[in-house]
């Protein structure tokens, strides 16, 4: 089974995830081209192009990026990574995606499809060669994570191919990484070294984002009660915490002791000042704070 590098990087790229065509995603979406794995996380490595593709059902955004291996990666020896961060809408869109990709590549129909895919990018017959399958398993990091791995032994030649297929769940974010190698088996800790280069991007960028800031409504005066909006927030949000905030004529602003609800009541000491609200959105990832404008001064 003789089968050059480039060969197999068109066999590796039509076994990747389809595009669709670029559309803006929403305020607030992690950009996927800062999560999915490209030539710059491997030195050395040559970038085989990158395509940004649009949102479609469930996903917000997504970006593939294809990086060559000059010199063979890790123990399975791969020649070539296609690697398509998905960003969906929200966390829920993201584990109905990563179900999906989990169920091809743990049930025998979707591994026989990648399988008659791969021999067909190929240019093989199934009587060329014997197909040894890795049994779907875990690589331990994110919220969920699978590969299913496969090595192609050509019956004349003798030559060795091998082919990961991985995805990996994190919140919102679904990451799709296709490797194939000139190596003799798939090792786990390949993938799973891949898979943690995602999480380890993927994180900081599902921090909360503001997307619009938060208003506070009421008549800012003496006896009255204001009530603050949370405004709009990129990412899943576990939690607000608020911190009311007297500000006096230069815009300095200043915490005003104990006043840490959703609601405030204007005091006597508020009077000629002006007040806003700080909304701290937080998740797990991290939280970010957001002022409103300031009110007209108290009266």
């Amino acid at each position: 089974m003789s089968r050059s590098k480039g060969s197999l990087v068109v066999v590796v790229v039509a076994l990747a995830a389809a595009a669709a065509a670029a559309a803006a995603p929403p305020k607030g979406t992690p950009d996927p081209s800062a999560i999915a794995l490209t030539a710059a996380a491997f030195p050395g490595a040559v970038d085989g192009g990158t395509k940004a593709t649009g949102a479609s059902g469930p996903n917000a955004a997504s970006f593939q990026a294809k990086t060559v291996f000059p010199t063979p990666y890790g123990r399975s020896k791969y020649v070539l990574l296609v690697s398509t961060a998905i960003v969906a809408k929200d966390a829920a869109g993201a584990a109905l995606e990563y179900a999906g990709i989990s169920h091809e590549l743990s049930s025998k129909a979707g591994q026989a499809a990648f399988v008659k895919g791969f021999l067909a990018g190929a240019k093989l017959k199934p009587t060329d060669v014997r197909v040894a399958v890795l049994k779907a398993h875990g690589l331990g990091t994110g919220d969920a994570s699978v590969e299913t791995g496969f090595v192609f032994t050509g019956k004349a030649s003798k030559r060795k191919s091998d082919l990961s297929v991985s995805a990996v769940l994190l919140d919102r974010v679904v990451a799709l990484n296709v490797a194939g190698g000139v190596g003799a088996r798939v090792v786990p800790a390949d993938a799973a070294a891949l898979a943690r280069i995602v999480v380890a991007s993927a994180r900081p960028k599902l921090a909360p984002v503001v997307v619009a800031q938060p208003t506070v409504t009421g008549t800012p005066q003496q006896g009255q009660t204001l009530t603050a909006s949370n405004g709009t927030w990129g990412n899943t949000i576990a939690g607000f915490a608020y911190q009311w905030q007297r500000c006096d004529a230069t815009g300095t602003c200043a915490d005003v002791p104990g006043a840490t609800a959703a609601t405030y009541a204007v005091q006597p000491d508020d009077v000629g000042s002006t007040l806003r609200i700080e909304v701290t959105g937080s998740n797990r990832f991290g939280s970010a704070p957001a002022d409103s404008a300031a009110t007209a001064a108290v009266s």
